[in-house]
């Protein structure tokens, strides 16, 4: 266990503490009681999360041994994890989700989960120390504290280092979760990062819904459905494709599939109109409603998060995207005999 693990500090460790210790002396000088730290784990990695943490170290608890938690053995990092959190005055530890790191981009997300790392000190910081970026959300912009920036601040400040090595450890440990429920993509060994065993288990496994479809672009992944020209609805979906292309729509992709992602029924393109197609095809003369009902929330954030991923990866030239839900009614001679499309 970390507490039972007690490192030898050597006097690199004790001159380390005082040139880190730099920037808080200063502002204790200055008046400023409550220092905060903050920083983040996990910018660069092809899956998880990103981690933050923010946290006021007591002037009165020196923590000897923090650095920059990249520098830091495991066994250390765990150790420094513990001691942190029982000394320091408050701390704070947020995952930000792949979705909002999809939807924010990477950037923004990590300042709006720093932000909020930040407002969820208690007590609340007066200053707070930043690794490289500055805080500047307009949702939170007048009840963030004073900052100040600092490149490879978690090599310059205790504060930060200490932040450093919370966000680390904090997402090394959620990856070490997904490794049970994903055991074949081994994320306990690279934690999501770009190592050759990841990219061999992607091109083997597909993706897991913990993989950020922006970060993959380059690997133009994505193949038909295995089997699904046996489906039901693949006929129908033909006669959709048929329909629209009378319409003056050209095929590019047909069951357009990433293993544990999704499928898009269709993808089309007229001129520089981008066409992803969802289509419901019911033997029922509610065939409308049942295929709206079908189209839920969750469905929908699937196929315009695996749109953005296919026309990024395949640089395709659009000016417009377009989703739109084709319901189809089957007859009793097993033919569609009504269309109606919606967008979405």
């Amino acid at each position: 266990m970390a507490r039972e693990y007690h490192f030898r500090l050597s006097d690199i460790d004790y001159q380390r503490y005082e040139e880190m210790n730099q920037y808080e002396k200063e502002l204790l000088q200055q008046g400023y009681q409550l220092i905060a730290g903050v920083d983040e784990a996990g910018r660069g990695p092809l899956a998880g999360p990103v981690s933050v943490a923010a946290c006021i170290l007591d002037p009165q608890k020196p923590i000897y041994g923090l650095n920059d938690s990249k520098k830091l053995t495991e066994k250390r990092r765990e150790y420094l994890f513990e001691v942190i959190k029982e000394q320091c005055l408050a701390y704070q530890m947020i995952l930000i989700s792949v979705e909002q790191i999809e939807e924010l981009n990477i950037l923004q997300a990590t300042k709006k989960g720093m932000a909020e790392a930040l407002l969820s000190l208690n007590p609340k910081p007066e200053i707070a120390l930043i690794d490289a970026v500055r805080l500047e959300d307009r949702e939170f912009a007048k009840q963030l504290p004073a900052q100040r920036s600092l490149v490879h601040g978690d090599a310059k400040s205790n504060s930060i280092a200490a932040a450093s090595v919370l966000a680390k450890v904090n997402r090394d440990h959620y990856m070490i979760e997904q490794a049970k429920i994903y055991p074949e993509f081994q994320f306990e060994k690279h934690k999501g990062y770009a190592t050759k065993n990841h990219y061999e288990a992607i091109a083997k496994y597909g993706i897991t819904p913990i993989h950020r479809l922006s970060f993959l672009h380059k690997l133009q992944l994505g193949k038909i459905k295995p089997e699904s020209n046996r489906s039901k609805g693949h006929f129908a979906e033909q006669i959709v494709a048929e329909d629209l292309g009378l319409k003056g729509y050209q095929i590019l992709e047909q069951n357009y599939w990433l293993a544990n992602m999704g499928e898009i029924d269709i993808i089309m393109q007229k001129n520089k109109r981008l066409l992803f197609v969802e289509v419901k095809a019911r033997q029922n003369q509610d065939y409308e409603d049942l295929g709206i009902a079908a189209l839920n929330q969750k469905k929908q954030w699937t196929i315009k998060h695996l749109a953005e991923y296919y026309y990024r990866s395949r640089q395709i030239d659009a000016e417009e995207i377009i989703f739109l839900l084709a319901t189809a009614r089957i007859n009793q001679d097993n033919q569609v005999d009504k269309i109606k499309y919606y967008n979405f």
